[in-house]
């Protein structure tokens, strides 16, 4: 019998363009890749390798067999029921062979290929090969079985690992290839027996492409819409791109997407595309876009405003000018009294549109033939406009020294709810202070020392300003942290080149180690163990909210822990990486607004020589008692002196011999409590000292020896001071000890000796550079 012709599938592609789409397609293909993919273009069939990383598949260990295993099975199903039975592995035609053996689809002619369109085998019997035959036999007592369907979508006889592209619509072919080999470059592993049931759908529904058959929820499904995004992506140029209300932005080398649909007016949402075009080539990074995406945010509330206080909606750029511009500004006045934005918002939001309506002028965009053709001049906000930026907006974000060390005493939990390397990442954030993306990136080789002293440095890439290779001094147990995650990354891919390795490999899809983890996934890691710790309490036993304990908090606590200890500022800027001092400086004045308060409560607990309390409320101090703290007021040893020619003098003139004790110029309050009992203790051991002395006149010894009356004042005033800490209930006796610790910290005392800044908190003294 004279074999019958086999059936084709009904073209549905555009045409001429479809052959240029597929001709296309297969010249991005790497031929290196579809060889490692097993790919034979004559047959139509993948070869998936079993042994590969991404695209491998699991083979049964039973000898000769070779099927493949799926989930978490030890053996195949024939390999088990004949191991159960006692009886030899069955040799069948229709299933799978092993690896010495396996299925060979060879290219044949068309006249003499089984007749089912998946299948490139030869015809053995009645126009179709052995195995599609038996099927077929179990199937024609149905008297409305339909072969000719059947054909169309019987699947092949697939070796284990072997996926059929045969008879799939040729750009569906093309895309699968291609999207295939961006997937497997990205670390994304693909399951052959999934890649099959796609291969089937696109028989089944004689798609022309994937985008046909992307809906759905199944695994299947799933990478029909990842292998088609990555095919349409090798498509897309940024001229084409442009002309879109939302972008790939892909086509432009960075991640994400850019969207215009926010924008209601049709001239404005053209103006803000060409803008956009040529804003992005000037920006680096990953988060390169981020900054368009606020500009897009801010120009959707000007649309907003000018679509609801405008007759004609503001479509007609001719007709706008100043008005629409004040009510504009009074929405967003409007918006953040009714909390509905926030004041930082308000501000950024109306510099963002002054600084967009500058560019659209400066790109030509307002002339005629521009899409903002005829925008009036007075269309544009003025700096009176814009309303006082907040007080700092990076400052005052940090976390208390006690909050540090519990979250520190609870690391080893968060190794366990992820992965070592997520603690790695969040200890590197405690102790270097850098940005949660400037972390997550580290390169492997990020370790390196400084000559001559050998001291160790991280260098790393500062992402939001685009400088790479910044060095940052850090501390010997930092570096000992990396060098021992160095070794542990190495172990894992040891056959990766050093210099694509990261420090802090993702753990999926990441066979090679050379895509690092994302801050979106150290976010979610870092989230889950802080919720899964116990309450952290504050010092004086109040519960500490853990919404503020987030990776960036980190980078605001090393910032304020060293402002605090009196780090210059120019130090601590190069320490952060700042463009500007005045970032900076935010930190120094959250440090002397925390001083203030601190000196209110321990103003509050100030005697006199005689141990009397100076009753006062630290929240009624007036600034003009600051300033007098500040310059009516000079150090003695165990206290404050005001009298004029020793102040005036920096406290080396008293007139009194500096008996304090006995002067009325004298003040001392409870954060001197130690200096007292260390002056009490030095005038005990002058006194004997002198007593003991031999060879000294009457006179000079009773001059030389401290007077007993100063010994019971000091005494007096140190009890003094002592009850009245006691009468303070333990919450206000928590308070100001803290107020103690910092007043002392930043006290300017020196008595002629030279200032030393002062020592970081304990926090984690093993890692404080």
């Amino acid at each position: 019998m004279r074999p019958a012709m086999r059936r084709q599938p009904a073209a549905r592609g555009p045409g001429a363009d479809a052959g240029a789409v597929v001709a296309r397609l297969m010249r991005a293909i790497d031929p290196a890749f579809l060889a490692e993919a097993g790919w034979d273009p004559g047959s139509g069939v993948l070869s998936l390798p079993s042994g590969h990383p991404l695209l491998g598949w699991r083979a049964c260990p039973t000898r000769g067999c070779g099927n493949a295993l799926h989930g978490r099975d030890l053996e195949c199903g024939p390999c088990r029921r004949a191991g159960a039975g006692g009886l030899s592995v069955p040799a069948r035609d229709d299933l799978p062979r092993g690896h010495g053996d396996e299925i060979q689809l060879v290219p044949a002619a068309a006249d003499s290929l089984c007749q089912v369109a998946a299948c490139g085998r030869e015809q053995v019997a009645r126009r179709y090969c052995r195995p599609h035959y038996r099927r077929l036999l179990g199937l024609r007592s149905d008297p409305s079985f339909d072969e000719a369907g059947w054909q169309a979508i019987e699947p092949a006889i697939e070796g284990a690992g072997q996926v059929s592209l045969h008879g799939v619509n040729p750009q569906a072919v093309a895309e699968v290839l291609y999207g295939l080999q961006e997937r497997t470059r990205g670390g994304a592993a693909t399951v052959p027996a999934v890649l099959r049931q796609v291969a089937w759908e696109l028989r089944r529904t004689n798609a022309a492409s994937l985008e046909e058959i992307a809906g759905g929820n199944g695994n299947q499904h799933k990478l029909v819409r990842c292998l088609a995004r990555h095919a349409a992506r090798a498509l897309l140029t940024p001229e084409t791109e442009t002309r879109k209300d939302v972008w790939d932005l892909a086509v432009f080398g960075l991640p994400g997407w850019l969207t215009f649909t926010g924008i209601g007016q049709a001239w404005l949402r053209e103006t803000a595309k060409q803008w956009a075009a040529d804003d992005l080539p000037r920006r680096r990074g990953k988060i390169a876009a981020d900054p368009v995406r606020h500009y897009l945010t801010s120009l959707a509330a000007l649309s907003q405003s000018l679509h609801g206080s405008r007759s004609d909606h503001g479509d007609d750029p001719a007709l706008l000018g100043r008005c629409d511009i004040e009510s504009f500004v009074q929405r967003l006045a409007f918006l953040a009294r009714q909390e509905r934005i926030s004041a930082d918002a308000r501000t950024r939001t109306t510099r963002e549109i002054r600084h967009l309506l500058r560019q659209f002028r400066a790109l030509g965009l307002t002339r005629r033939g521009g899409p903002a053709s005829g925008l009036p001049e007075d269309f544009a906000v003025r700096d009176s406009d814009i309303p006082l930026k907040p007080e700092e907006p990076e400052a005052g974000r940090d976390l208390p020294p006690e909050i540090m060390r519990q979250l520190c005493g609870h690391l080893p939990a968060l190794e366990d709810v992820s992965c070592r390397a997520t603690r790695v990442a969040a200890e590197l954030l405690i102790d270097t202070g850098r940005r949660p993306d400037e972390i997550c990136a580290l390169r492997w080789d990020c370790l390196e020392y400084d000559e001559p002293g050998h001291e160790p440095v991280l260098v790393y890439f500062n992402h939001k300003c685009a400088r790479e290779g910044r060095r940052l001094p850090i501390a010997q147990a930092t570096a000992e942290l990396i060098a021992a995650q160095k070794a542990r990354v190495r172990e894992m891919f040891p056959g990766t080149p050093l210099g694509e390795l990261k420090l802090l490999p993702a753990a999926y899809a990441n066979p090679h180690g050379r895509r690092p983890v994302t801050e979106v996934v150290f976010s979610a890691r870092h989230r889950e163990w802080v919720a899964s710790l116990p309450p952290l309490l504050r010092a004086d036993g109040a519960e500490f909210d853990k919404a503020r304990v987030v990776p960036y908090a980190y980078r605001h606590t090393y910032a304020q822990r060293h402002a605090d200890a009196g780090v210059p500022v120019d130090v601590l800027s190069a320490l952060m990486d700042h463009r500007s001092l005045n970032t900076t400086r935010g930190y120094y004045t959250v440090g002397d607004r925390r001083r203030r308060e601190a000196v209110d409560k321990v103003a509050a607990m100030q005697f006199d020589r005689h141990g009397n309390r100076i009753w006062r409320d630290a929240r009624t101090l007036l600034d003009s008692e600051h300033a007098r703290r500040a310059i009516g007021e000079v150090a003695v040893p165990y206290g404050t002196c005001s009298e004029p020619s020793n102040v005036q003098a920096g406290g080396t003139a008293c007139p009194y011999r500096f008996r304090c004790a006995g002067c009325d110029h004298f003040r001392a309050d409870i954060s001197y409590l130690p200096d007292l009992h260390a002056y009490l203790d030095d005038l005990l051991r002058n006194r004997e000292r002198v007593l003991a002395a031999a060879g000294i006149d009457q006179w000079a010894r009773a001059e030389a020896a401290p007077s007993q009356e100063e010994i019971t004042r000091i005494r007096q005033l140190i009890t003094r001071v002592e009850n009245g800490l006691d009468d303070l209930t333990d919450a206000e006796r928590e308070q100001v000890s803290q107020a103690v610790a910092i007043v002392r910290r930043h006290r300017t005392v020196t008595l002629g000796m030279p200032r030393l800044r002062q020592a970081l908190p304990a926090i984690r003294p093993e890692r404080t550079p």
